[in-house]
C-alpha cells in the first residue's frame, strides 16, 4: 500500500517486504514521483488526473518496466474543501491482479477521509465551545471564528459586511481562505492586513493552533451610516412604544436577535432564545434534532441556523419527504450509476444524502414521509452508508435535522408511522411556538419589512393590529400580508385607509376571523381549480388547514 502526496510524490510505502523490494527496480519507492507527467498512465496520476478511483492493470500502463505491475488508486480529499490531499495505493505484480482491490483501495480512502473528518469535527467543537464560553466578554462586539484552515465558522452579520462587501458566499471562497497557506504564527500580522482595527485570539489544544477568534471591538469602528442610525432610532422608539402599550414586555433592555446571516433567524422571545441555544449545542455535536410546529413557524430558518452553527462546511440539501415519489424513493436519496436503468443521465446523479456529505440534510414535512421511504431511511441511519443504484456503497457523513407539523404520536398509533425511526430522529427535540404566542412580534415585523422594502414604514398602531391577528400561517403568512402592505406604500410610507384595510381586515357578515379565513380559503381554491396543496402554498398554511376548511377529510 502506497501514500502518495498531491503531486505524486510517493511519502510512504507499507506491505509484503518482497513487493516493497521489487517495486524500487521501477522507482516504486519512497520519493518516487508517479504523477502522469513524471510516468505516463499509471493508477497514481490518472487518481490525481481524473480525481476518482482509478485501476490501471498491466500492459495498460505506459512505461513498458511497469507493465508487470496491477495498482488500484483512490484520491483522498479534504473533508471541509474538497481539495486534493494526496491518494491511496494499492500495487503489486501483475500475476496477483484482484478485480477487488480498487474496492479496498476505496475503503482505505474513505477511511482516511472519515478520520479526518473526525478530527476536523472535534476541531470545530473544540474551536466553537471555548468561543461560547468567552462570548460574554465581547457581548458589544462583532467576532468572526475561524478555523486553523482560514474557513469561517461563525460570524456576526456586521463582521460578514466588514469582512466582504460584495457578499459572496461565505466558505470556500471566503476572503480569509489565503490563511491556509500561511503559518499560523503569521496570521495576526497577515489579518491586520485584512481587518487593521481587529484583535486576533489565537485558540490552541494540547498539539497545536486549531483557530483564531477575531474581534472588531465596537469602539474601534469607523463607519456609522445615516441609515445605520435611522434604523436604531426607529427601533428603539417603536420598542418604547410597544412598551408601554403592552403588558408582556418588560422593562429590560432587549437582547440582540439571533440570527443567522443564511437565514435572518429573529429569536428575541426568551423561549425561541432557549430553543436555539439548545439546537446549537446539539449542532455543535452533530446530535439529530426534530424541529415541531405548525406550518409557517420558521423550521427551516431554524434548520439554517442550526447547519451553521454546527461549523460543517458541506452543502444545506433540504428535502421535501412528502414531495419524493415511491417509486424514484432510492434514485432521489441515494442518485445512482451511469447506465444503471434505461434513461438514466450520462454520468449519473450523486443523489440528495451524498449531496449532503460534509454538510446538512434537512428532512422536512417527515411526518407524511411513505413509509416505504421509511425503511429506507432507518437503513441509512444504522451505518451512513450509500449505495447509489447500480453503484458502490460508500461512507457518508451527514448531520441530520428533521421537521413535522404532524402528531407523530398519532401517526404511530395508526402505522403511518415507525416509532423506530422516531426514535433515532429526535435525540433533541424542539418545539417552535406559534406566531400569536410569541413576544418579539413587533421584531419580526420590523425584521420581515426591512426585507421585504427597508423603505417602508410601519406605525406601532399598524403592528398592534397585526398582533390582534390569529396567524394560522403564522409568519410565512405575516410576510405575505407584509408584501401587500409594501405594495400599497407609496413614497416609502403608506396612507391611513389602504393600512387599515391590510392590518386589521373588515368584517364579513358574519363576523367572525372563522369565516373571513375560510371565505379566503374558498376562493383560492377556487383560483387553483380545486389543487390543494397550490392552495395552501399560496396562503402560507398547511394541507389540513384547506381539508378542514373544505370540511373534508385529509386523503390517506
Amino acid at each position: 500500500m502506497i501514500l502518495t502526496d498531491p503531486s505524486g510524490l510517493i511519502i510512504d510505502t507499507q506491505g509484503d517486504d518482497r513487493v516493497i523490494d521489487a517495486g524500487r527496480a521501477v522507482h516504486l519507492e519512497h520519493g518516487g514521483r508517479w504523477s502522469e507527467a513524471d510516468i505516463g498512465t499509471n493508477a497514481i496520476g490518472a487518481a490525481i488526473a481524473e480525481s476518482k478511483p482509478v485501476q490501471i492493470h498491466g500492459t495498460e500502463h505506459f512505461c513498458s518496466e511497469v507493465q508487470r505491475w496491477t495498482c488500484a488508486a483512490v484520491p483522498v480529499h479534504d473533508p471541509t474543501d474538497g481539495e486534493l490531499l494526496g491518494v491511496v495505493d494499492i500495487s503489486g505484480p501483475a500475476s496477483t491482479f484482484n478485480p477487488q482491490s480498487l474496492a479496498l483501495a476505496v475503503a482505505v480512502g474513505h477511511h482516511v477521509e472519515s478520520v479526518l473528518a473526525q478530527s476536523v469535527r472535534q476541531e470545530h467543537e473544540e474551536l466553537l465551545c471555548r468561543f461560547l464560553a468567552k462570548r460574554s466578554q465581547w457581548a458589544n462586539d462583532e467576532c468572526i471564528v475561524l478555523d486553523r484552515r482560514g474557513m469561517i465558522l461563525h460570524a456576526t452579520e456586521r463582521a460578514l459586511n466588514r469582512l466582504q462587501h460584495d457578499r459572496h458566499g461565505i466558505h470556500n471562497d471566503a476572503p480569509t481562505r489565503f490563511l491556509k497557506t500561511v503559518p499560523f504564527d503569521e496570521w495576526p500580522s497577515r489579518l491586520k492586513e485584512l481587518l487593521p482595527n481587529a484583535s486576533v485570539n489565537f485558540v490552541e489544544n494540547e498539539r497545536s493552533g486549531i483557530g483564531a477568534i477575531v474581534v472588531l471591538h465596537a469602539r474601534r469602528r469607523q463607519l456609522i451610516t445615516h441609515r445605520d442610525l435611522q434604523k436604531s432610532r426607529s427601533e428603539s422608539e417603536g420598542r418604547e412604544t410597544a412598551s408601554s402599550s403592552s403588558a408582556r414586555k418588560d422593562s429590560r433592555p432587549e437582547p440582540r436577535s439571533l440570527q443567522s446571516p443564511a437565514a435572518g433567524f429573529v429569536a428575541r422571545d426568551p423561549a425561541v432564545r432557549a430553543i436555539v441555544r439548545q439546537v446549537e449545542t446539539a449542532a455543535v455535536r452533530k446530535m439529530p434534532i426534530l424541529i415541531r410546529g405548525e406550518t409557517g413557524t420558521g423550521k427551516e430558518q431554524l434548520a439554517r441556523h442550526a447547519h451553521m452553527a454546527s461549523g460543517r462546511t458541506g452543502a444545506f440539501i433540504p428535502v421535501n419527504c412528502a414531495a419524493l415519489p415511491e417509486s424514484l424513493i432510492e434514485s432521489e436519496l441515494f442518485g445512482y450509476a451511469e447506465g444503471a436503468f434505461t434513461g438514466a443521465r450520462r454520468g449519473g446523479a450523486i443523489g440528495l444524502v451524498r449531496e449532503a456529505d460534509g454538510g446538512t440534510l434537512f428532512l422536512d414535512e417527515i411526518g407524511d414521509m411513505p413509509v416505504a421511504l421509511q425503511a429506507v431511511l432507518l437503513r441509512l441511519l444504522d451505518d451512513w452508508t450509500v449505495r447509489p443504484v447500480g453503484g458502490v456503497r460508500s461512507k457518508v457523513d451527514v448531520f441530520l435535522i428533521s421537521a413535522t407539523n404532524a402528531r407523530l404520536d398519532k401517526a404511530i398509533a395508526e402505522g403511518r408511522f415507525r416509532s423506530d425511526l422516531l426514535y433515532r430522529l429526535n435525540t433533541l427535540e424542539v418545539t417552535l411556538p406559534r406566531l400569536r404566542d410569541r413576544n418579539d412580534f413587533d421584531a419580526i415585523v420590523r425584521h420581515l419589512l426591512n426585507t421585504i422594502d427597508p423603505n417602508c414604514e410601519i406605525t406601532p398602531t399598524d403592528i398592534a393590529h397585526l398582533a390582534a391577528r390569529p396567524w394560522p400561517g403564522n409568519v410565512r403568512e405575516l410576510r405575505n400580508v407584509l408584501a401587500q402592505f409594501s405594495l400599497a406604500a407609496a413614497d416609502g410610507s403608506i396612507n391611513e385607509a389602504s393600512a387599515e384595510n391590510i392590518v386589521h381586515p373588515p368584517e364579513t357578515e358574519s363576523g367572525s376571523l372563522h369565516d373571513i379565513h375560510r371565505a379566503r380559503i374558498l376562493v383560492v381554491y377556487a383560483e387553483t381549480a380545486g389543487n390543494v396543496s397550490e392552495t395552501a402554498r399560496r396562503l402560507g398554511v398547511s394541507r389540513n388547514t384547506i381539508y378542514r376548511a373544505l370540511g373534508q377529510k385529509k386523503p390517506e
